[in-house]
Parts: structure tokens; sequence; C-alpha cells
């Protein structure tokens, strides 16, 4: 376990949190009807000038159905989350989509990485810490990536061996440190680094979790049920110590939160952290009445358009028995075109023209012959 006693940098400077935090904060709005994961993703990067890093574990032929009108950018990576099973978080200027371990762990990783410099001489932090933007072609290597990554800091890569063989998309990364730029890249191997004393090696290991960073506060009694709420809250964390000075054991992220509660004053990465907790959870709860959908459907069998709805919708379907699992029934092909539509008015659509009604009871759908 990675276990240290240290005030934590962040990861990424104030600027990039707020900025993502205002990114996520954005309405937008969009229609996909199967559209593959990676094609979305590159749609998402393009229209609203998002810089965003898919893990090289991501699926990108995953088919994405989504309409929304007006809404956050955070709800849209709650949706994808909920069809393709990948997590999006905020990481140094990017928006990252991969496994949920990872996105939970990377701002971590990156500390952690950070604090092995805390030793090197001046010049050689100043390398690794100075924000650079970078653009590669496809086909590039992330083995030499890595190596040509480390000698633009005159540093040598220690274990370059395991990195497997890949070919990666051509990219074009925003500016970020040398260093965590490196522990993004390596991520996605379940690989992280760590630097020598003079920061002139880096060291390729493998993710030894848990992972987590330890953290003494002074908690002022004006503010120590803010903390203890906090604290609270945080899956995973361990306190010991004191009431008034404890040691917290626990992310990045979560050390963020616990110092907004110490300050009341919110910083960009919470803010970001949060957005993306309120969409994952709106799209679990919110009101089904007030969403709109705007679409087009095209001779698609109408049982796998319902549960595809469902799926994103949190619905529950439940079929009249006599309605026949064929063609003429359950199959039978539809299209519709709507636009800023509530639910009623997209199910009314679909239903309609096959001969076949609904009653709703909020999220409970009977879908019945008249």
């Amino acid at each position: 376990m990675f276990l240290v006693l240290a005030c934590v940098a962040a990861s990424a400077v104030q600027g990039a949190e707020t900025r993502a935090a205002q990114q996520l904060a954005k309405s937008v709005s969009i229609t996909w009807q199967e559209v593959p994961l990676g094609t979305a993703l590159d749609r998402l990067a393009e229209t609203q000038s998002l810089a965003i890093w898919r893990d090289r574990r991501v699926d990108p032929s995953t088919p994405i159905t989504l309409s929304v009108a007006d809404q956050p950018l955070a709800e849209v990576f709650a949706a994808i989350k909920q069809q393709a099973g990948v997590a999006a978080t905020p990481y140094a200027g990017v928006i990252y989509v991969g496994p949920q371990q990872t996105a939970d762990e990377l701002a971590t990783l990156a500390a952690l990485a950070r604090l092995t410099l805390e030793n090197a001489p001046a010049a050689s932090r100043a390398k690794w810490l100075k924000p650079q933007a970078l653009n590669y072609p496809r086909l590039s290597e992330p083995r030499r990536l890595l190596t040509e990554l480390a000698s633009s800091v005159d540093a040598q890569i220690q274990n370059e061996q395991s990195i497997p063989h890949d070919l990666w998309p051509a990219a074009k990364l925003p500016s970020m440190a040398a260093i965590d730029r490196a522990v993004l890249w390596l991520a996605g191997f379940d690989l992280t680094c760590r630097l020598s004393q003079d920061g002139s090696q880096l060291e390729i290991v493998p993710i030894d979790r848990p992972i987590a960073i330890a953290k003494q506060y002074r908690v002022p009694n004006s503010r120590s049920a803010a903390f203890e709420t906090a604290l609270a809250e945080l899956a995973g964390a361990t306190s010991t110590g004191e009431e008034s000075t404890p040691t917290i054991t626990a992310r990045v992220e979560d050390h963020e939160r616990l110092r907004a509660a110490l300050s009341g004053r919110p910083t960009g990465a919470v803010a970001a952290a949060a957005a993306m907790r309120a969409a994952g959870e709106q799209k679990k709860s919110s009101a089904l009445g007030d969403r709109r959908f705007t679409l087009t459907i095209e001779n698609k069998p109408l049982a796998p358009v319902l549960n595809q709805l469902a799926a994103q919708l949190n619905l529950q379907l439940e079929w009249d028995a006599a309605i026949p699992d064929s063609e003429s029934g359950r199959n039978a092909l539809v299209s519709c075109q709507v636009n800023k539509t509530d639910l009623d008015g997209l199910l009314k659509a679909l239903l309609e023209p096959v001969g076949l009604t609904f009653e709703r009871q909020e999220n409970h759908v009977s879908i019945r012959q008249p």
C-alpha cells in the first residue's frame, strides 16, 4: 500500500479544475442512435472543445443511444456510464473515460508520483512539472512515447519492458505536466511510476492497491460538524488519532472534500466531482416528466428500442401477456421522429403506430393492447 504522511499537492492546477467544473456544467443537446462509443466521444471532444482521454481498455465499438436537450454535460457522461459501464472524471486538463477503479485512483496515483519528486533538485522538478501540450500520430507505441517523454526531461526509464506492446490512435493532449502524463498513459496498463531521488530515472511499477494518501488535519471546533459529515460520506477513508487532529487515509479527491469542509469553500476539483456525482444520481432519480427527447428511429424492432430506453432511464417495463413475442407484436418494426417531446409523447410515438398503448406510473410502464 502506498501510504505517505505529507501535504497533498493537487494533480492539476486550480485553473484546470475550475475549467473542468465549468465544462461539466455547460448545457448541451445531443441525439445519438446506436453511435459507437469512440465516435460519440470524438464528437463530444470536437463540438464541446473538450480534451477526452479514452482508456485503452474501453471498447470503442459499444453502441450508445442517447437523447438530451439542454442538459449539463455531466449528465451525458452519466448516461454513457450507464450504457457502456465506463466512468468519466476530470484529470489534469482532460476528461478521463475508463474503468471506474482507475477513474477513482487516477488523481491519487498522480499525487503519489509527484511526491517522489519532493527531494529532487529544483531543476529536475521544474522539468517534470512544466506543463506542455503534445500531439502524436496514429499507431504510436506507448513504450516509445514514454521513452521520448522521459528523454524530453533528461531522464531514463527503468522497467520499460513491463509496458505491453500496443498501438494507439492519434491524439492531441492539452498542456500537462510530464509526470501527470506518464501516470495517465501507464494507468491503462494497470501500471504507475515513481522517480529516483535526483529525478533522472522514471521507474515503471505495478499499481500496489489499495491506493491512499495519509494526511493529518487540525479541525477547529467551529468546523468539526462539517468535517465529520464530510468524512462520513467518504467510502474507504480511515481516521486515526485525536478528534481535533485526526490522520485521514484516503484518495486525493476525498482530501479535497475534507479541505473544502474545513474552509467552507469548495475547490474546482470538488465542484467537478460533485457535478459528476449529482449527474449520476439524477440519472437514477430525476423526475421523468421533466425530461425532453429529440431522436429519430427508423425500422427498428420495438422491444429492443424500449429495452434500451428502459436501461437509459431506469424504467420498469411490463408487457401484456397477450402481446406475442414476434414481428406482429413485441418485435414489430417501428419508426418515429420526435423533437423535444416528453417521455409520454415518445412512448406514444413508438407504440400507437403498431396498435399498442401504455400506462405509466413514474418509472413503471405497462404496455398493453387496446
